[in-house]
């Protein structure tokens, strides 16, 4: 599944306008609005984010709208980034029940939690190991009981890549320690980002400052979710090569802000910089017509019917915008009996008295 990062925008206000046949409307048909001094304030053009990382990628997933790209599609090092796609793999070949060995060859690359040679975790007790303090030893424990040797679940992590297009990503081991043929790019982590948080039980894990898993108090290496208003997740990396990396969701009632850094030199900073961005010029809203007496419309029998979108739209405006919308019905089909996929008309949606975007209604 591959995703299209598109430009969309939204907001909603309803006044009614019901008529027959395709009327046309032109900019003299609504008023221009008068802005407010507040809007014109917020209309300035913030400067772009200067960030310390390589690469970078700001992007509310929401609507794909990708709002501040630097080096999306270069090849970095993913560091512990690389234990997303550990995790995924995993669950998608084994029960979180199957039993987990770790071996005194799991140990060499060290654990942050004192795993022990010859203790038996379920996968379920070893994810939020692999993930929260993000231990190397449970990464090989994993790829080696259950690909029956590490090569083996590297090559389904790989294959994992190839499935999904992902073009700039290729594993050499499941922990992410550097290696020459281990890399990524920001734009195909963000991908793997919110494919994992899509995941219910992986969301729950990378959302947590701390928890308990295998007799252990966990401590999460994301400081985002201590440090940013909203963060849910997502994942931290770091390595010689790779320099400092961070995948940051947050989720505001203004909407989601996902942003990955490669090879910053001070990730915290960064992901704030881009975030305070995207929630100081940028808004989620949902256009939907509810029902009620003006989203109704009359047939050619003269019979009121109820109309309305196929399902709400969600669309991302600046923050100045929001408010200032006005939404106009037009009937141009008022069959009685149309089809489910027939459309009976428009909704208009305007900006300050401009076109928005334009969406077909239907009979319900």
């Amino acid at each position: 599944m591959s995703r299209r990062f598109l430009f969309l925008l939204l907001i909603a206000l309803a006044i009614p306008s019901l008529g027959f046949g395709p009327p046309r409307l032109t900019d003299s048909d609504l008023a221009i609005k008068r802005l407010t001094p507040q809007q014109i304030a917020l209309m300035r053009n913030d400067p772009v984010p200067e960030l310390t990382a390589a690469a970078a990628l700001l992007v509310n997933p929401t609507t794909g709208q990708v709002l501040y790209a630097q080096n999306e599609h270069a090849r970095r090092a993913p560091a512990s980034l690389t234990k997303l796609i550990t995790a995924l793999v995993a669950m998608d070949r084994a029960d979180l029940e199957r039993r987990i060995h770790i071996s005194e060859g799991d140990l060499e690359i060290w654990t942050m939690i004192g795993l022990q040679q010859d203790e038996v975790q379920p996968l379920r007790e070893l994810l939020p190991v692999l993930l929260l303090p993000s231990d190397n030893a449970a990464a090989m424990a994993i790829a080696r009981n259950l690909g029956g040797n590490v090569g083996v679940f590297v090559g389904w992590m790989n294959e994992w890549v190839d499935k999904w297009g992902l073009q700039n990503t290729r594993f050499a081991n499941p922990s992410g320690l550097d290696a020459e043929d281990n890399f990524t790019s920001a734009w195909d982590m963000a991908l793997i980002a919110l494919y994992a948080m899509q995941e219910p039980m992986l969301r729950d894990i990378l959302s947590q400052p701390e928890m308990v898993s295998t007799n252990r108090r966990l401590v999460n290496t994301n400081e985002m979710l201590r440090r940013y208003p909203g963060a849910v997740g997502v994942k931290t990396g770091t390595e010689r090569q790779a320099g400092q990396c961070l995948i940051t969701l947050v989720e505001r009632r203004q909407g989601q802000a996902l942003s990955v850094l490669l090879g910053s030199t001070d990730r915290y900073a960064d992901a704030t910089v881009l975030m305070d961005y995207f929630y100081r010029n940028y808004a989620e809203l949902t256009i939907d017509l509810s029902p009620s007496p003006i989203n109704q419309y009359v047939d050619v029998n003269g019979d009121l019917r109820p109309m309305g979108l196929q399902e709400p739209v969600k669309l991302l405006v600046r923050s100045w915008q929001m408010g200032d919308v006005t939404m106009v019905r037009r009937i141009e089909n008022p069959t009685a009996n149309p089809t489910p996929d027939e459309p009976i008309g428009r909704l208009q949606v305007y900006l300050a008295g401009r076109t928005l975007v334009e969406l077909p209604l239907y009979a319900h």
